[in-house]
């Protein structure tokens, strides 16, 4: 498979847009869905993990289950000049070996120090990871922090509260964030009438 110019550039626009908070990284995954899907044969999707302070953010565009995944590339995600990793994307081809090529033009186009990762991230059945899954859920952890944050807490403090409340309540983070953001609305519409 030759890597298309088209790929490339999505790959590319991908890197910046994890660099770049203010980007539409859905319209970015969009379009870099699209190239994926003429360039690998059988393209199911791919999740992109983000390490932001002490969570990992997962968007993911795979709804094909883990039986059907039979190729994967995972590649390191590194902001511009650092040599930190804070995250992976992983791409996802339902042919066996769909990515050689690409792993071979990867390391060049991302100048990675190692190699790319071949198959060895196959999605398992009945795996829920950690973290927080898609942007809505980034977005209420933000808002949740923002809240405790305006009750006095330090933006730390506010991060270690929200994951005190997670555990004492026995639910992930998440849903501590959209819990107390969920209590905060039903308290303004009792304010408000």
């Amino acid at each position: 498979m030759e890597s298309s110019p088209s790929l490339v550039e999505g790959l590319t626009l991908l890197s910046d847009a994890l660099d770049d908070p203010i980007t539409d990284l859905q319209a970015v995954l969009s379009v870099l869905t699209d190239d994926l899907a003429v360039a690998i044969p059988s393209y199911l999707g791919l999740t992109v993990i983000l390490h932001v302070q002490d969570d990992s953010v997962i968007v993911s565009t795979l709804d094909a289950g883990p039986e059907d995944v039979q190729a994967s590339l995972l590649l390191p995600l590194s902001p511009s000049g650092s040599i930190e990793i804070t995250g992976s994307v992983a791409f996802y081809s339902g042919t066996g070996g769909a990515f050689i090529d690409l792993a071979d033009d990867a390391k060049w186009i991302f100048n990675l120090d190692g190699p790319p990762v071949l198959d060895a991230h196959l999605p398992v059945g009945g795996s829920d990871a950690g973290g927080i899954h898609g942007l809505t859920a980034l977005s209420d952890l933000n808002q949740a922090i923002g809240v405790l944050v305006e009750d006095g807490h330090t933006p730390h403090d506010a991060h270690t509260e929200l994951r005190r409340r997670a555990h004492r309540d026995g639910q992930s983070v998440p849903a501590a964030a959209a819990r107390l953001l969920g209590t905060l609305a039903r308290s303004q519409i009792v304010t408000d009438n």
